[in-house]
């Protein structure tokens, strides 16, 4: 839209160096207005979500400082240098005989540039905002290969729609025209509301249903409730009393607290690396304990269970099978802990999986029988109580005012109210990224509105009423909307699935639901387009044909 401008002005005497110069002024100037604008609706938007989070946060929260709103007005003029440079060099190619001839147009700048600079601009956002390098080449790499993977099975979509144009009616004619006259736009603008409206639906899935599922596949009569902290004087007592309220329990393990400290005498911490959950298991004491027979839901990996009493020259400690590979851990391993304050030693006899799921107590470490067995301990169990026993809870508790007794629903609750407060923030923030979605559908109309302005001019001219222009309108923009719903559909169930199956082994089942993505999206990009290409229903043909 600025190569006549940029012509007249080559024709006015200014160099194309003076060109160039002047329109990236202008262009600079827009950016650090529009990214200072950003900055403050962010620090307004920062106030919503901490309202959001409220019950998350602490009362006094910290002002956010100078920092983020520099990094946030960095971050829009990075991205508008990566996309806005490539085709802002087309502006000083310009020739000057534009101004008689419109056909005449500068050389077009590589396409290798033109994505270069935006795949730069985004790989350096990307990176300041992990600092971590190959986490953004996977990223990035894994972006760019699903756009092109389902930018070109949208573009075969839409070139498979040509042969359909032939027999339909001429408001479908004219809409799906418009769309394949520009296909790689169309593309675009739907693979990017589709991805919109994906990470907004999987977010409402997930938000209630994860925790319904997971709670409806347990047992019926999985444990509610935890007893922690049992002394051993009142171990028999509590279990009578368990006994007496028909309450189903596990049995009653010792728990001795320790840290490890060593591996085959080589200090732990110069093993296990950062941020693994060795690392996270090295940091605080462990629950310590030992039992003669396997658990429930723990089952032999590698090595083999113990018999009663220790054998050999030290004592054997099964280790789970996950903290056992960050441990960098074998069979046959030495182990040194620092128990009550000694050091205790023992060697990996075998390695478990664990069902963390079965709501019975479980343990990193479990040792022989007779290992720990003189150092102080306290017990640990669960049971399963049925509803409507609360007063004998409460009566539990008072008669072992030591012991602590956690209800698992209660904990479930909380955590339910914490991924619904967390799930609103971040489609609080999502608002935003759909926002900025329906900024760029409306910067892509203008970039063509000059065109649909003369062709409404001219279909009006030839009688068409502007009544089917408004037609075409919905129908263009309605499929690209419904295109980019059925997209997020098809997203959302198979990232369910593969979240279902192969992260939480969870029974996954479809979601009819979803269904409803393509008529919301039809209705809102539908809606946007039709009010952003307004001007061309409105304009007078006679006053567009006559400045034509």
């Amino acid at each position: 839209r600025r190569f006549d401008a940029s012509a007249l002005l080559r024709c006015l005497g200014l160099s194309r160096r003076e060109t160039m110069l002047l329109f990236t002024l202008q262009l600079a100037l827009l950016g650090i207005l529009a990214s200072i604008v950003g900055a403050l609706l962010g620090w307004l938007a920062q106030l919503g979500l901490f309202y959001l989070l409220h019950d998350l946060l602490p009362t006094d929260v910290p002002p956010g400082g100078l920092l983020p709103a520099v990094a946030g007005i960095g971050t829009g003029l990075v991205a508008l240098g990566g996309f806005a440079l490539p085709p802002l060099a087309a502006l000083g190619r310009v020739p000057p005989l534009r101004v008689l001839r419109r056909d005449l147009l500068p050389i077009p700048p590589s396409t290798w540039m033109v994505y270069g600079a935006a795949l730069l601009a985004l790989g350096l956002i990307m990176w300041r905002l992990s600092l971590d390098l190959l986490l953004t080449f996977a990223l990035l790499g894994g972006g760019v290969i699903a756009a092109l993977i389902l930018g070109g099975l949208l573009l075969l979509a839409l070139q498979s729609l040509r042969r359909l144009l032939a027999k339909a009616s001429l408001p479908w004619r004219l809409g799906l025209g418009q769309l394949l006259r520009h296909p790689l736009a169309a593309a675009g603008q739907s693979l990017a509301f589709g991805l919109i409206l994906l990470s907004m639906a999987l977010i409402a899935l997930l938000r209630g249903e994860l925790l319904d599922t997971w709670q409806n596949q347990l047992p019926k009569n999985a444990p509610n409730y935890f007893a922690l902290n049992i002394l051993p004087a009142d171990k028999q007592a509590f279990t009578d009393k368990l006994v007496a309220l028909s309450a189903p329990s596990a049995p009653l393990y010792p728990v001795v607290p320790g840290r490890l400290i060593s591996i085959n005498g080589e200090p732990v911490r110069e093993i296990v690396s950062k941020d693994s959950s060795g690392d996270r298991a090295v940091q605080r004491d462990l629950s310590l304990t030992w039992a003669a027979d396997l658990p429930a839901g723990n089952k032999i990996t590698s090595g083999s269970w113990w018999t009663q009493q220790p054998e050999g020259d030290l004592p054997g400690v099964s280790v789970e099978t996950q903290v056992a590979e960050s441990l960098k851990l074998k069979l046959g391993d030495q182990m040194t802990f620092s128990v009550g304050g000694v050091n205790r030693e023992a060697r990996v006899t075998s390695l478990r999986e664990i069902n963390w799921d079965n709501f019975q107590p479980n343990f990193f470490m479990i040792f022989q029988p007779g290992t720990l067995r003189d150092l102080p301990a306290t017990y640990l169990t669960s049971f399963y109580l049925a509803a409507g026993h609360d007063q004998q809870v409460v009566e539990l508790s008072r008669a072992f005012p030591a012991v602590t007794i956690l209800q698992v629903e209660a904990l479930l609750e909380q955590l339910r109210s914490i991924l619904a407060q967390v799930t609103l923030a971040v489609e609080y923030v999502l608002l935003f990224v759909l926002a900025a979605g329906m900024a760029v559908l409306f910067s892509g109309l203008q970039a063509t509105l000059d065109e649909r302005i003369r062709q409404g001019a001219l279909l009006r001219a030839l009688g068409a009423e502007r009544q089917l222009l408004v037609k075409a309108r919905r129908i263009e923009f309605g499929l690209l909307g419904a295109v980019s719903g059925l997209l997020a559909a098809l997203g959302s169930e198979l990232v369910s699935l593969v979240l279902y199956r192969f992260a939480f082994d969870l029974p996954w089942h479809p979601h009819p639901w979803l269904l409803l993505l393509p008529v919301i999206g039809a209705l809102l990009i539908g809606g946007a387009g039709v009010y952003g290409t307004r001007r061309a229903l409105n304009a007078s043909p006679l006053t567009v044909l006559r400045e034509g």
